[in-house]
């Protein structure tokens, strides 16, 4: 049984929010073997960041052509990724802003096309502008009632009540939400330590909480693991798994409570037709073991 939780401010946040989210995507091509911007594309990602500056987040994503073996291209679709993310940098973009840069090599092509011309089409970057809007909806005046019913208030669970809760039960996977990391790196990004405490809280306010720490990545064909960029190994669903393992560790929480397993795309959520179904399989889960 595989349930999701979502941690981080979701837990903290008392008031009801409806939120639109409006996302920009644009491209920018790349001559063969280069990561450098032309002078096109510095005007088109200048026009980009003035057009959109006011974005909550960006994510950059950068790819290759066909040619050349997979450790090349991964290193160097990530440069090309680098390259775009310092110039918007440099232009005024908050990095904090910029969440997710990311190498996807040649796993991900346009077109699958051979000829010069379509090859060219494989070389680029792609960037996401995200902002988020608040909805305020219409609420009708409610009219008077004689014998006013009170309903309970339907509170969101943290993690700890939801462990305990006895829904839960051993053998369960409970799937982590907003634990996120760098492409193709096991280092976290500074919004996933909230949902991190979330997961430590838990295991120190359940002292007989055993787990089984999962890591699974998107966007691989043939199961195979992805590659981790700071170890150059194909390991990446473990070395993420291993993350959340040495963050509990280094906090206290007993080794003898914890094991950790990387499980690359064996086990996709979605289909992966867009970059919120990939972000669904790039994911963390724990495994009740014993509680």
């Amino acid at each position: 049984m595989r349930k999701i939780i979502f941690l981080g401010i979701i837990f903290i946040t008392t008031a009801v929010k409806i939120f639109a989210a409006d996302t920009t995507i644009i491209q920018v091509y790349f001559d063969f073997d280069k990561f450098n911007l032309s002078n096109e594309n510095k005007t088109l990602l200048t026009n980009f960041y003035n057009e959109h500056k006011e974005a909550e987040t960006f994510e950059i994503y950068g790819h290759t052509d066909q040619i050349g073996s997979n450790l090349y291209n991964d290193k160097l679709s990530l440069k090309r990724a680098i390259t775009v993310q310092h110039f918007l940098i440099n232009a005024g973009i908050d990095s904090n802003k910029i969440i997710i840069v990311e190498g996807k090599g040649k796993y991900e092509l346009f077109t699958t096309k051979t000829d010069s011309e379509a090859r060219s089409k494989n070389r680029r970057v792609i960037i996401y502008a995200i902002k988020t809007e608040k909805i305020t909806p219409k609420v009708e005046e409610e009219k008077p009632k004689e014998k006013p019913v009170e309903k309970p208030e339907n509170k969101t669970k943290n993690l700890t009540e939801e462990i305990q809760d006895t829904t839960t039960k051993v053998g369960d996977n409970l799937i982590l939400r907003n634990i996120n990391f760098y492409g193709g790196r096991h280092i976290f990004l500074r919004q996933s330590f909230s949902a991190l405490q979330e997961l430590l809280s838990a295991m120190q306010n359940i002292p007989t909480l055993v787990i089984e720490i999962h890591g699974h990545i998107c966007c691989q064909a043939f199961d195979e693991d992805g590659l981790d960029l700071d170890t150059k190994t194909k390991d990446l669903s473990v070395r993420r798994a291993k993350a959340v393992y040495d963050f509990l560790s280094s906090n206290g929480i007993a080794p003898e409570r914890m094991t950790y397993k990387g499980f690359a795309r064996k086990f996709p959520l979605t289909q992966e037709t867009n970059e919120y179904e990939k972000l669904l399989n790039r994911r963390v889960e724990i495994k009740i073991v014993s509680k």
